[in-house]
């Protein structure tokens, strides 16, 4: 994993503003940078939030074992492990969709069969509560 380590003066530092400056920086080594930890020392605060854990390193081993590629400290008050999402298999590009009906129902649907991707067909689609409701009863 890359190690960057910046130090800013000269400017009162938030979490929103380390947050963009790591964001900038990632940039520069990740296509698509995506925030996949982050620690702030200042507050006493992480994400992912993991109940019990230790607040200053559990972020850590959590982004590095979540694809975590670029680390970024700010200040030692700052930290953001980033992973690039440009690796990660998109669903946008999977055979499925989901639509809702005019009265609100929502629809697992086969793209390729769809009539119209506006307007979910029979042929095409399963309303997603008579499928958890077949899958909770099967067996």
């Amino acid at each position: 994993m890359k190690q960057i380590n910046i130090s800013i003066d000269g400017m009162d530092l938030d979490y929103k503003s380390a947050n963009a400056i790591a964001r900038s920086l990632a940039a520069m080594f990740e296509r698509e940078p995506t925030v996949v930890a982050w620690h702030d020392a200042v507050h006493s605060k992480m994400s992912p939030v993991i109940e019990g854990a230790d607040v200053n390193t559990r972020w850590r081993d959590y982004g590095e074992a979540y694809g975590g590629k670029v680390s970024i400290d700010i200040n030692g008050e700052y930290d953001f492990i980033f992973a690039d999402t440009a690796e990660f298999v998109s669903l946008e590009k999977g055979p499925y969709i989901s639509l809702h009906d005019k009265q609100g129902h929502e629809y697992l649907c086969l793209a390729d069969k769809l009539k119209d991707p506006n307007n979910p067909n029979e042929d095409a689609c399963y309303r997603i509560d008579e499928v958890t409701f077949s899958a909770l009863h099967e067996g």
